[in-house]
């Protein structure tokens, strides 16, 4: 019987996490951002807000669809939704893979 729930490789939550956090974190202080601007050429703070707030809410889009995509197949829908929510596209390609199979 196939698994009705996959997560991802833990190399996708470090990724991925991991980046939306360094965004978030360079995006919301002051003193982050001007640290790695010393080290690194960065965009300006508010285009970083921009960026951040567009990686949200495609993460919130890619979460609804997991959760009507799961439930249309009779899966976890909560779980399918909430995975996809922190991690966002591995979790929607492991959603097909286990509606293929």
């Amino acid at each position: 019987m196939t698994s009705t729930f996959v997560r991802p490789r833990l190399g996708w939550y470090l990724l991925l996490d991991g980046g939306l956090l360094a965004l978030a974190a360079l995006a919301t202080s002051e003193e982050a951002h001007a640290a790695a601007s010393d080290v690194v050429p960065l965009p300006p703070r508010p285009a970083l807000q921009r960026l951040l707030a567009g990686a949200v809410l495609l993460h919130l889009v890619e979460a609804v669809a997991a959760r009507r995509l799961a439930r249309r197949h009779g899966l976890p829908a909560g779980r399918w939704a909430r995975q996809t929510f922190v991690v966002g596209f591995p979790s929607l390609l492991a959603l097909r893979r286990t509606i293929a199979a």
